[in-house]
């Protein structure tokens, strides 16, 4: 079991580089043939959203198949995908392709990260979630990054991407077949209420969605939006493009030494000490852009390296609480739930984020930013305040 721990974050590293490898490649390609930002953008939502649809099944079919099956299943899904991109040219083909991929792409989420919160030893739960996300973090910059290297040299970027998935599900067949976790008991006794008390695990669960709602606000709308607002203060291409691999950085980097750090430190430390860098940062560029206008353009540097590493951190936490918390049908539950709810946030970033742009300039975004981070610090604070203990969350569930 020990080797799906390491595995699966292996897996997702390869994977992830290949799907946002193909999704920058098709972007730029249609945008050479002259296609208009709709259709680019209609394509780009289209992952996501296959994505949020499968994660409101996900259960049912990791339920069904169980861990290893449906994961297999949903790499052999993906790969197939990845083949369509490679061998179609049009438009409507990318399209089934893209769609394809992000409902793999959504069992999957659902699959490993529940897989790794409930196998991980009680006492490393936060490294190895943390390592996940790490792991997807790299997919996040080393796909754009090994676009700009392809573009120099004789392979088809979407070919790679293939290669990228072949070798994902390789890895998978032969390393996950039939490495189903155990029947596993979280460290705190209402574990094993959860696990017979789906329903009322939901319930529970949704203080803690709408925080990882608002941290993939802050993460992916910062990472969406920021460097397209750096060209927008007189930026070149070059800073922009630089300034989005940081925010991608900060996704990579942090969320494993928080991991390691809520292991040692416990969850709510880690989890409002996030929370307070996340508020101060949106706090400083909310101040200098309302006093000192476009002088404060340099700030977008360090905030969004700040809210790509601590939106990607809260996350993982939550994932870790979760993995703590509940198991077997309760912990796939609340993780699709978690899924959705944090994918509906990414989407919604960039776009409410752009319309304060629009209608306020740069002021009006950071105080949306600082608003946010605020709602977002406050019911992590309410909601790891009182968390009950063993006895009282029982009698929760049971209601």
């Amino acid at each position: 079991m020990a080797r799906a721990l390491w595995l699966i974050p292996g897996i997702y590293a390869l994977l992830v580089t290949g799907e946002f490898l193909a999704m920058t490649q098709l972007a730029l390609a249609l945008t050479a043939r002259g296609a208009s930002a709709l259709a680019v953008g209609v394509l780009a939502s289209s992952f996501w959203l296959g994505i949020l649809a499968a994660s409101l099944r996900a259960e049912r079919v990791i339920a069904r198949l169980g861990h290893s099956r449906s994961f297999i299943a949903a790499m052999g899904v993906s790969t197939a995908a990845f083949g369509v991109l490679a061998f179609q040219d049009g438009y409507v083909g990318w399209l089934v392709g893209v769609v394809a991929m992000g409902l793999a792409g959504g069992v999957l989420w659902v699959n490993g990260e529940a897989w790794l919160a409930e196998a991980s030893p009680a006492a490393r739960r936060g490294f190895y979630v943390g390592l996940f996300q790490t792991a997807v973090g790299i997919g996040l910059v080393g796909g754009p990054a090994l676009l700009t290297l392809l573009q120099r040299g004789p392979l088809p970027p979407l070919a790679v991407a293939l290669a990228l998935a072949v070798v994902a599900l390789g890895a998978a067949v032969m390393g996950l077949r039939g490495q189903d976790p155990p029947a596993h008991r979280s460290a705190s006794p209402a574990g094993e209420v959860a696990a017979h008390a789906a329903d009322g695990a939901r319930r529970a669960a949704w203080p803690l969605v709408g925080v990882a709602t608002i941290a993939g606000v802050l993460e992916v709308g910062s990472g969406a939006l920021l460097p397209s607002i750096s060209m927008r203060l007189a930026a070149n291409a070059e800073a922009a493009a630089w300034l989005g691999a940081l925010i991608g950085l900060g996704s990579a980097l942090l969320p494993t030494p928080s991991g390691l750090l809520a292991d040692r430190l416990g969850l709510r430390r880690v989890m409002n000490g996030g929370w307070l860098l996340i508020v101060v940062a949106t706090l400083v560029l909310a101040v200098v852009s309302a006093t000192r206008g476009a002088a404060a353009a340099p700030l977008l540097w360090p905030v969004g390296f700040v809210l790509g590493g601590m939106g990607a951190t809260i996350y993982t936490l939550v994932v870790i609480d979760f993995g703590q918390r509940f198991t077997g049908p309760a912990l796939l539950r609340v993780m699709a739930l978690l899924v959705t709810g944090y994918t509906a946030g990414t989407s919604l970033g960039p776009a409410v984020g752009g319309a304060l742009f629009d209608a306020a300039g740069l002021p009006g975004l950071a105080a949306g930013l600082f608003a946010c981070s605020v709602a977002g610090s406050l019911l992590a604070w309410r909601t790891t305040r009182a968390r009950p203990g063993g006895a009282a969350f029982a009698q929760g569930l049971s209601r």
